[in-house]
């Protein structure tokens, strides 16, 4: 009896060690590839980069490690029934013919939930951190699912001229989507390092523009400009492979129109320095969700965003990154309803444009806000604060204003 006990734990074990191996295997490409450091050309252009440390890439005011056993118990263990949609949040598709059309004003911009953006601006169609694939997770059957199918379907896509790609974690960065789109004769534009994951999905070399903060490229006549963000990189569990790309925000600046998009970012100076360059803005598109204190130097929360769209100069903000996968244990609107408290609060002028998922507007002329979402408990400011660290002086001197 023990003998065949001991025969059967064994092949079970054997069985689920191949099942792992397997898995793993599965998820190998969508890990990507790292860039070459024994690549003489890669690390002269590390080199020259000033978040470059010679192993990794660094943040110009650095960031409080996050104890990562205590955040995934907080992660897995918190109980917070309103995460997300339930039932599950319906959105209607999005009208592709209107692409058939430039937009009358020259700037439209349709949101596709999450940070997943199609731009229209100034006769260029730029994508934002696309991610078609139903999870954001190297795994098809596990990790953060989409709490609605994309409101465009990949199909319905127009021709689009550039894809902006913020950094390399997998709710931005999706090898997928990436190699649908990479049939298609259009430019990449990506911080320091992504490019790498890009060639090894077989995207061509030639149409690839890695980039360091403050650097710029043309598409046409618009300008295409990296600018700093506050965050990190890495799509595996290993803490050595992280922070070997870069992670950055993104201005585009047209003859008659200028956008600027934060990617994922906690609070920084430099979107004073931001606003100053290459502002004012018609329009910020700033993160405001998947915030924990436990993480606070790696999301900005909403209190921050408002801040950051103020000193951005920009006209209107759409905000972003909520609504589209369950990243933290927030209520999954908890980072719109506390906006637009932190914006009633600085009695500022600032348009605050809440479109519904799938929703294209021109911020010239953009649609009345409407409560598409629930009413549900969410926590507020004072029972989860979310400051980054490091910036005091800063937060102070924004409040005096």
């Amino acid at each position: 009896m023990l003998k065949a006990l001991s025969t059967t734990l064994k092949y079970f074990l054997i069985a689920f060690v191949a099942v792992l191996v397997a898995v793993y295997i599965s998820a190998c490409s969508s890990f990507g590839k790292l860039p070459d450091l024994s690549d003489d050309k890669v690390t002269e252009k590390f080199e020259r980069s000033p978040q470059w440390d010679g192993q990794y890439f660094k943040n110009t005011l650095a960031q409080e490690p996050v104890d990562r056993w205590k955040a995934a118990r907080a992660f897995f263990l918190a109980s917070n029934p309103n995460t997300e949609p339930d039932p599950a949040l319906e959105v209607d598709a999005t009208d592709a013919n209107i692409y058939a059309q430039a937009p009358a004003s020259g700037l439209r911009v349709t949101w596709l939930g999450h940070s997943i953006l199609l731009l229209e601006i100034d006769d260029k169609r730029i994508l934002i951190d696309p991610v078609w694939s139903e999870r954001a997770s190297p795994f098809s059957f596990m990790g953060a699912k989409r709490f609605y199918p994309s409101p465009l379907a990949f199909e319905d896509l127009p021709d689009i001229d550039a894809v902006l790609i913020s950094h390399d974690h997998y709710d931005h960065l999706d090898m997928e989507t990436v190699k649908r789109l990479k049939e298609q004769d259009l430019n990449w534009y990506v911080p320091l390092g992504v490019g790498s994951h890009l060639r090894y999905w077989g995207v061509n070399e030639d149409k690839i523009y890695e980039m360091d903060w403050w650097q710029q490229q043309t598409l046409g006549d618009v300008t295409i400009s990296s600018i700093p963000s506050r965050h990190s990189s890495g799509r595996t569990l290993s803490g050595r492979e992280h922070k070997k790309t870069l992670w950055s925000g993104w201005a585009i600046n047209g003859p008659e129109h200028s956008v600027v998009y934060s990617g994922d970012t906690s609070m920084h100076p430099d979107f004073a320095e931001v606003g100053k360059r290459l502002g004012p803005f018609d329009l910020s598109i700033i993160e405001i969700g998947a915030y924990n204190p436990l993480w606070r130097d790696n999301h900005l929360g909403p209190e921050q965003a408002f801040i950051a769209h103020q000193l951005l100069q920009a006209k209107a903000m759409l905000p972003v990154h909520w609504a589209g996968f369950n990243l933290s244990r927030h209520a999954w609107t908890a980072p719109i309803e506390r906006l637009l408290m932190a914006a009633d609060e600085s009695n500022s002028d600032s348009r605050i444009i809440i479109p519904k998922p799938g929703q294209a507007f021109e911020p010239s002329q953009p649609p009345e806000n409407q409560r598409w979402w629930p009413s549900i408990p969410w926590d507020g400011v004072e029972t989860e604060p979310v400051w980054s660290s490091k910036v005091d002086d800063l937060l102070e001197a924004y409040r005096k204003r």
